[in-house]
């Protein structure tokens, strides 16, 4: 049989412009398998009680398209949502997720459950006719390369993973129209500039990033342009300091130029030993 030749390239109508909503949950693959089979179950029960209490209970039940692959979701719906898909959705997501924390915990103490979030927009077609050519288009593949992009990863990778539930991540055409324009409750300035970029698959695009709920993985953290890394040591020459008695701990301060007042907070024991450096 032979195949289908496509004929010369001809004028064909723009399809309807879509505000796409992606989720992934992190650390999917590392979850028991008995598990993942409850999360991902429990990943649509999540998102349409976020939408639900953001005003936006019509996104979940009258969908352009919509998609659950196991460990995210996908859904597409009218533009005119993207403002409250930001604002409160975003904040509202990560209380939702909080509120599944000891339930979660109560079935496996290691178990988590913490959501990237990407939000995209574009021509996409959403016939619903079963075709398979709903939500085919640039704008799809934008959202889900934002959604694996290594700056929105490192924003959950390096907080702490039972306060910070939610990163999201827009790119610059939502950024611009949504956020710049004022149409969301959340300022310009919670929104940081990121380097989008997705390892091997020659992505990279610009990017802004919103937590929630920000933390830090530990003290030797910290944000660098979306990238949690190891604070350098200043004083590597420096004697190490003795070890605490037992259940104490060492608390290391250094105070550098005129700082005014320093305080140290907590039960001491043993002694306080202050240097002032020249």
């Amino acid at each position: 049989m032979e195949p289908d030749i496509p004929g010369p390239r001809t004028t064909v109508p723009l399809p309807p412009y879509r505000a796409v909503l992606a989720v992934d949950m992190e650390r999917f693959s590392r979850t028991a398998a008995v598990d993942q089979q409850l999360v991902g179950r429990l990943i649509p029960e999540v998102l349409e009680l976020a939408l639900t209490r953001s005003g936006l209970g019509e996104v979940w039940k009258d969908p352009g398209f919509s998609r659950h692959d196991g460990d995210g979701y996908a859904l597409g719906t009218d533009p005119v949502h993207l403002p409250r898909l930001i604002d409160p959705f975003l904040d509202t997501l990560q209380e939702v997720l909080d509120g599944k924390r000891p339930w979660l915990a109560a079935v496996d103490r290691d178990l988590r459950m913490r959501m990237r979030v990407s939000l995209g927009v574009g021509p996409l077609p959403a016939t619903g006719d079963g075709s398979g050519i709903d939500a085919m288009g640039d704008a799809m593949i934008d959202t889900h390369r934002l959604l694996d992009s290594d700056a929105v990863r490192r924003a959950l990778a390096g907080s702490h993973p039972d306060t910070t539930l939610v990163a999201a991540i827009i790119g610059r055409r939502v950024y611009e129209d949504v956020v710049l324009g004022g149409f969301t409750g959340i300022d310009a300035s919670r929104w940081a500039p990121v380097d989008a970029e997705v390892a091997g698959k020659g992505y990279r695009a610009e990017g802004y990033l919103y937590v929630p709920v920000p933390s830090t993985a530990g003290t030797a953290s910290r944000w660098d342009g979306g990238a949690a890394e190891e604070a350098p040591d200043e004083e590597p020459s420096r004697a190490a300091p003795p070890a605490p008695p037992a259940g104490g701990t060492v608390v290391n301060n250094n105070a550098h130029g005129n700082s005014g007042g320093v305080y140290q907070m907590g039960d001491v024991h043993g002694g306080l030993h202050v240097q002032e450096r020249p």
